[in-house]
């Protein structure tokens, strides 16, 4: 676990023409700093399939992740808060959406001028010792594990970004986008069970009659009720004026 950091360490360091002393290395390994998170950059597979209801809220939040267990339930971290190169780190990106299925990807660290991809495009993970893969809980939230262990010459804050692709729950090919399977830390059978057994995607993309026949029946109402009082109030105008 240790090497895996040296390496990521030198990696970066690796831009700087000036050699880095050992002294120098050990500072940058026991520097404490803060964290940004910059804002979500939403992409959708496939623009025609967007709503009129406008684009989901999305959003990522750190929290601090205890070594006995991997949740996010910890407070998240805030602005004036500092991390060490060892702080476990809880990643969580949720979206307040109902017709919509997330992926996470193309997630890095570092600063937006020289950032480091931890999370590939295709929503995997490039490094296990930095981040593990995003888990799925549902189609709109996703949890990993990770560590703010890069670290750059003169480095404040570290900044951490992220892609959120959407696809909509009723596109036939949105289920081969999200979640991934291809992610060798991945849950492949509980993602398909997901997907199978969604009463989500059912109602929403597969109504049944009877759920259809109920709306029409209760915007009728809601139409017959708004008439009736509109001409309650006509007849009760007429009758004042005269």
């Amino acid at each position: 676990m240790v090497q895996t950091f040296r390496i990521w360490l030198l990696v970066v360091l690796g831009i700087f023409k000036t050699p880095i002393v050992n002294c120098e290395y050990s500072e940058l390994m026991n520097q404490k700093i803060g964290v940004r998170v910059e804002m979500l950059n939403l992409i959708y597979e496939n623009e025609t399939t967007i709503t009129s209801t406008g684009h989901p809220r999305c959003r990522l939040t750190l929290h601090k992740s205890g070594w006995d267990r991997d949740t996010c339930s910890s407070p998240q971290f805030k602005l004036n808060d500092t991390l060490s190169w060892s702080t476990r780190v809880c990643y969580k990106w949720v979206c307040d959406t109902t017709k919509y299925a997330m992926r996470v990807e193309s997630c890095w660290i570092g600063t937006p001028k020289m950032p480091v991809f931890i999370v590939r495009e295709d929503g995997c993970t490039i490094e296990k010792a930095i981040l593990t893969s995003p888990v799925y809980t549902s189609f709109n939230r996703a949890a990993a594990i990770g560590w703010m262990a890069v670290r750059q010459k003169n480095m404040k804050y570290m900044h951490v970004g992220c892609t959120i692709r959407l696809c909509h729950l009723c596109d036939p090919a949105c289920q081969e986008i999200t979640p991934p399977r291809s992610c060798n830390d991945s849950r492949a059978n509980d993602y398909e069970a997901m997907w199978n057994s969604s009463s989500k995607v059912k109602n929403l993309c597969f109504p049944s009659p009877s759920t259809t026949e109920n709306s029409l029946e209760s915007n009728f109402s809601q139409t017959f009720s708004a008439l009736s009082n509109s001409m309650i109030f006509s007849i009760v105008y007429l009758l004042s004026v005269c």
